[in-house]
């Protein structure tokens, strides 16, 4: 399924310079992110990858964008596209799956995410300042 969101933003796959560093997210998850003190790496990791992108999709189901947590042209591309996308979002369902595929250029993390009513692929890059500076969905 591919959904309008796949014409996100000039900003989509542009990359931070730091490289990819794995932490666990598990012992804070669920928790205030901005308490924890973290760098570019870090920010560029496939586990903060996919953290941010589980709240992001969480978000968009709900119709409830978290534009603070995005660049300033990407949180404009979503708000054009939010009334189309957000009953296409909810459509998919519940995710039931989400599997990091590839790291296709430093900080820019692919997934396959499966829902309960569609699968596809997601794009995703977080800059050093922590906000979503790429989305992509195909």
């Amino acid at each position: 399924m591919k959904i309008a969101i796949a014409a996100l933003a000039a900003a989509v796959l542009i990359a931070p310079a730091a490289l990819a560093q794995e932490h666990d997210h598990g012992a804070h998850h669920g928790e205030d992110h901005a308490e924890h003190a973290h760098d570019a790496a870090h920010y560029a990791s496939a586990r903060h990858a996919e953290h941010t992108l589980r709240d992001t999709i969480a978000a968009l189901q709900a119709g409830e964008p978290n534009y603070d947590r995005m660049v300033p042209e990407l949180a404009e591309a979503v708000r054009q596209q939010s009334a189309a996308m957000g009953p296409q979002m909810a459509a998919m369902g519940a995710v039931m799956a989400i599997e990091h595929q590839a790291e296709v250029q430093p900080g820019v993390h692919q997934f396959q995410v499966t829902f309960e009513n569609a699968q596809n692929t997601w794009f995703i890059s977080v800059n050093a300042e922590d906000k979503i500076q790429g989305l992509l969905i195909q």
